[in-house]
């Protein structure tokens, strides 16, 4: 008997119950045995892999902020004289309107970068010196848009501010005692400058590896090997007063006075370009791989064109005098015109630094460029190119004296800042520098031609010194010192130098207010290099360097800035908000170093599926040998439970969502739209 319609539907059916429960539990089975990040990948079909990518790059930021109980009216602070108040709302109100509370001091033409002084943000033209769509980049804003949405400190949740606090005593002490003119400013950028190495001291694991390396050792000969370091850093040494330990104190004609050097300041960026931004402008730079920033006018007014800004208020009159003095005049310095220069002594074509120079508010620049073409003034047959970007810094010398020079006949107060090079790999010096042999082992090669940059550097940087009293300028110069970042070594760490690595040797930096009549202070700050700006306008204001209108200008921009004062008792907390540190990784929008002022941990934060979490304790492991890693937070946070306990798992997922919010703010802030939304 065949079959009839009836039978055939009651076996199609039993099929498809059939495979319907082995394709479900196949499923199962996979999703059971499916590899974690960052494998899970490999068992998806590739289309939908590379879309599950894209969306979860976009859903790893937050636009709201993540801990609304700590906005609570109660925590609310007023207006206090040039203090703004501190009132966030979740809406973007106060972000949008900022134009409508503008100063006396901003009316007429402002320099870039003062935007959201503008009553009208779509009207730029008649209220700022900023000209859309021209050739120069100073004077060009290429975001999508004109800005509609500004830093406020009014509005910031994470801001905290300490100008309410007295300067530090010391500096009261030296400030009741004797002047101390800030006439000229010289900013020193130290590529991958290391704190263990500003200075080198016997007190440093770098030191403790160097001895270890030579295994059993005699006193004549360890005396020997402390003679060959001492050499490394005595200038730093000097500088910061602080001592090596390895023999001839710092040689000083008063040990008191010198300046404040800080331990635990943290670089805003392992990308050099990115960190410029944080140390001239006090802001968080762009998120996203390589120098966007280059195109878009920051968000905050950078020291240059504060500079530039103290300029346009001048006295037209007094201006005039200036111009046509010589250096004898009795016009008061506090009168005259500042000139800001730029020096370094290799490429500016990198990443395109000329244009983010220019963008910046920098009046003069010099690169390799300008000093290696046969017209140029100091131009010599064998010039010695020390690396794959340029020359030494010494080749730049006698341009940066004429540029110093050239600066006080004009009767101008100098703004100069330097990048040195030569501590970028690979470690070159030129031909007839000695180099020494460092460590007592091999495999320390790196590190050794490392040592041996930072030599050289640093007698360059006494050279540097040695012109300013050259010029007679010395006692009347702030002279800043800070590495743009650290450098990672095998010493330190399984993956060497900044690409893509977190690691706590790629953010330790140093950090000096250099003044001969400055009080000498060193102090432990866990903060980042965010504080520079507000911290020298703070100086100036307090060392009576600006006149009266400079000094207005001064005490209200000090409060618009995302940073602390360094010359004041630093909050690492207030009413529940903490003092965060937030650090760039190289590229720039991969990772974000999170961490905070007022607990010893910190978050490695991956941006995408690439990268694992990662999490230390800096008091028990001040040098990561032990990180907990994880390719999920929930993997990360149950291991950091387990050997941290509670508080330290509470503060890493919400540092998670901290970090995830400043991510999404600063790409609001500088204006910025992802490509891909």
């Amino acid at each position: 008997m065949l079959p009839g319609p009836s039978d055939l539907r009651k076996v199609m059916s039993n099929k498809w119950r059939f495979w319907t429960i082995v394709g479900t539990g196949v499923t199962i089975g996979l999703w059971a045995i499916r590899p974690a990040i960052p494998y899970n990948h490999m068992t998806g079909a590739l289309p939908f892999t590379m879309l599950g990518e894209h969306s979860r790059a976009r859903a790893m930021v937050t636009d709201t902020f993540p801990l609304p109980e700590l906005l609570a009216d109660e925590h609310h602070e007023p207006v206090n004289g040039h203090y703004k108040g501190w009132a966030p709302t979740l809406d973007e109100s106060g972000h949008t309107s900022y134009g409508e509370n503008k100063p006396a001091w901003a009316q007429g033409h402002l320099p870039p970068a003062f935007e959201r002084w503008i009553v009208n943000p779509d009207e730029i033209d008649p209220e700022i010196s900023l000209v859309l769509n021209t050739t120069d980049p100073k004077d060009e804003n290429t975001t999508v848009v004109p800005r509609h949405y500004f830093y406020n400190p009014v509005q910031d949740p994470m801001r905290i501010s300490n100008l309410d606090l007295e300067p530090l005593a010391p500096l009261q002490e030296a400030l009741k005692d004797h002047a101390i003119p800030i006439n000229h400013i010289v900013f020193v950028f130290l590529e991958s400058g290391r704190k263990d190495l500003f200075p080198l001291t016997n007190t440093s694991r770098l030191y403790d590896q160097i001895r270890e390396s030579y295994g059993p050792i005699g006193p004549e000969d360890l005396a020997d090997l402390h003679d060959k370091l001492s050499q490394v850093t005595p200038v730093a040494e000097m500088l910061t007063g602080e001592e090596s330990g390895f023999g001839s104190p710092p040689n000083s004609t008063n040990s008191g006075l010198g300046g404040l050097s800080f331990d635990g300041i943290l670089s805003g960026s392992t990308l050099s370009a990115k960190s410029r931004l944080v140390n001239y402008c006090g802001l968080g730079p762009l998120p996203v791989d390589f120098m966007h920033e280059n195109d878009i006018i920051p968000y905050q007014p950078c020291l240059m064109h504060i500079l530039d800004l103290f300029n346009q208020r001048k006295n037209p009159t007094v201006a005039d005098k200036n111009s046509s003095s010589s250096a004898n005049s009795t016009v008061s310095h506090l009168e005259r015109q500042w000139q800001t220069i730029y020096a370094q002594s290799v490429t500016g074509e990198f990443q395109s630094q000329t244009k983010l120079i220019e963008m910046l508010g920098f009046n003069q620049s010099l690169y390799s460029e300008d000093i290696d073409v046969e017209g140029a003034k100091y131009f010599h047959e064998g010039m010695e190119k020390i690396n794959y970007f340029g020359y030494a810094e010494t080749e730049a010398r006698p341009y940066i004296k004429d540029l110093i020079d050239e600066t006080l006949r004009q009767n101008k107060r100098l703004f100069l800042s330097h990048f040195t090079s030569t501590t970028h790999h690979p470690w070159g010096t030129p031909e007839g520098f000695p180099r020494e042999k460092y460590f007592g082992d091999a495999n320390h090669e790196h590190m050794d031609g490392f040592l041996n940059a930072n030599r050289f550097v640093d007698t360059w940087l006494g050279d540097l010194m040695s012109m300013l009293s050259e010029a007679g300028i010395a006692d009347e110069t702030l002279t800043v010192f800070v590495g743009d970042h650290g450098q990672a070594f095998e010493e330190d760490s399984k993956i060497t130098g900044t690409y893509h690595n977190p690691h706590i040797s790629n953010f330790r930096v140093p950090l000096l207010f250099h003044h001969p009549l400055l009080p000498r202070m060193h102090l432990k700050v866990d903060g980042s290099a965010i504080s520079i700006l507000p911290t020298i306008l703070d100086l100036l204001v307090n060392t009576n360097s600006l006149n009266a209108i400079d000094k207005e200008i001064a005490l209200d921009l000090m409060n618009e800035y995302e940073g602390q004062s360094l010359i004041r008792p630093y909050r690492t907390s207030q009413n529940g908000r903490e003092a965060w540190n937030m650090g760039i990784i190289n590229a720039g929008g991969s990772m974000l170093s999170v961490g905070s002022a007022a607990v010893p941990w910190r978050l490695n934060l991956p941006l995408n599926n690439d990268f694992e979490y990662r999490f230390t304790h800096l008091e028990k492991d001040p040098y990561e040998l032990e990180p907990i890693t994880g390719w999920t937070m929930g993997a990360l946070a149950a291991e950091v439970y387990s050997r941290h306990g509670a508080e330290a798992f509470d503060w890493a997922e919400k540092a998670e969502k901290i970090g995830l919010w400043w991510v999404a703010e600063r790409k609001k802030l500088w204006n910025y739209r992802d490509p891909d939304q």
